[in-house]
């Protein structure tokens, strides 16, 4: 891993593999951080912990790939990352605690609906009963009220109470449909809808430190669908995507691997203040707008940092990552270079994507603002260039980084003065 091609891989010697691989070893490390969770579990679920641990391991020898997708479930990966900043977060440790309740049962919901227990095994879960949500299924599984356990099994789940079953749910579609219709047993909710054939579009989430929030013009990303119905958001969503599938078609295919949801945090007519976090891989924060390209740059934009985000948990980027603080192109408030280096990885592909439109001459391309938003983004790519030139100390990796967003960079910049265009940026961001 080497920090090339995780800016787009379709330019002149990109490779597509790049960002596949740091996604792979992600899930892989998920996988080993679950396997050695059991010290930091309260001492009720170490047993419990060292069951599950021991048929993860199991199902590796079976099923690698599908044992390791288990992990790029937000129910699984985000939770079990979160608990790395139990210590870190005081305030949040209430609900990273009940995150952490729930990660093995929702990972052995996940194992079972991958086929990964085997005929004749039967995994319980004595410590509560909780709702069940799967992006697998689109919706949520949701127990008896009275079940006060969950037994996991090849072809089922089921509800006990006292140490008797209660309910069973089968898992093949008219079984478990018929189950849901049944009074007293499992009910389903729906949860996520299909946003065209990328992701997921999800009414509920399971990042525990979704409330923290480091923009100063936000309140966190909690769920909020701003009183409009889940098809208007799948509507300009699906709108969004198929421009990325079009003009940008390889980080579409790379969405495809690894962008499991997208969570609605309101709606705003003059801004767009959308959010990733690091410990929430696959999953990005989005304000509804009704400019069609202004959530087709939130899109590309938030994938890009889910894309720094996988590589950095392998790979340090920058040795003054965090301090000192400096202006930044594109936030009010000073930042530290790590997240300078965030807005031109993710904008630089923005600009890209408004060139190949521009140059296709789609009907977007035409209306009035089109050119000037280019230019904006343009000038404030360089700006933020300029300051990492000026004081960034790239690590070998951040510097491959570095040298294909200087690359794309150096293109638009070209093209710029080909067109009798200054890029001269301002003064206040390169002090």
């Amino acid at each position: 891993m080497t920090g090339q091609h995780l800016v787009l891989c379709d330019g002149p010697g990109g490779d597509a593999r790049a960002f596949r691989a740091a996604y792979a070893r992600y899930l892989a490390s998920c996988c080993r951080e679950l396997v050695a969770l059991g010290p930091q579990l309260p001492p009720a679920l170490r047993g419990a912990h060292g069951r599950i641990a021991d048929l993860v391991q199991h199902a590796l020898a079976i099923d690698q790939g599908q044992l390791l997708h288990c992990f790029a479930s937000p129910t699984v990966g985000t939770p079990l990352r979160c608990l790395g900043l139990r210590n870190d977060l005081p305030e949040f440790q209430t609900r990273i605690d009940a995150a952490a309740a729930t990660l093995l049962p929702h990972l052995l919901c996940e194992m079972t609906l991958r086929g990964l227990i085997g005929e004749g095994e039967a995994i319980a879960w004595e410590h509560g009963a909780p709702r069940l949500p799967s992006l697998a299924l689109e919706g949520e599984i949701v127990p008896p009220t009275s079940a006060t356990g969950l037994v996991f099994a090849a072809t089922s789940i089921a509800a006990v109470a006292d140490g008797a079953e209660i309910a069973r749910l089968p898992l093949d579609p008219e079984g478990m449909r018929a189950a849901c219709e049944a009074p007293g047993g499992f009910r389903f909710e729906r949860r996520y809808h299909p946003v065209g054939a990328v992701t997921l579009f999800a009414t509920i989430d399971q990042n525990p430190i979704a409330a923290f929030e480091a923009h100063p013009d936000k309140r966190g990303n909690t769920v909020d669908l701003a009183d409009r119905p889940a098809a208007e958001w799948v509507d300009v969503l699906d709108q969004a995507f198929a421009l990325v599938e079009t003009f940008l078609p390889p980080t579409f295919a790379e969405m495809r691997l690894a962008l499991h949801e997208v969570v609605p945090v309101g709606s705003d007519d003059t801004r767009h203040l959308s959010a990733s976090y690091r410990e929430a891989v696959g999953t990005m924060y989005l304000t509804l707008h009704p400019n069609v390209m202004t959530m087709t740059e939130a899109v590309v934009h938030e994938f890009q940092h889910n894309k720094i985000n996988v590589a950095s948990y392998d790979l340090g980027f920058l040795e003054n990552a965090f301090h000192p603080l400096y202006p930044s192109p594109v936030r009010p408030d000073p930042r530290p270079l790590w997240g300078i280096l965030l807005a031109v990885h993710a904008f630089l592909p923005v600009a890209e994507l408004y060139r190949r439109m521009r140059d296709a001459k789609h009907p977007l391309a035409q209306q009035s603002g089109f050119e000037t938003r280019l230019a904006a983004i343009d000038l404030k790519n360089h700006e933020g260039m300029e300051m990492l030139r000026g004081h960034a100390h790239f690590t070998p990796a951040g510097a491959a980084l570095f040298g294909d967003l200087e690359t794309l960079e150096t293109r638009h910049l070209a093209e710029r003065t080909a067109r009798g265009l200054s890029n001269v940026a301002t003064e206040v961001h390169l002090a």
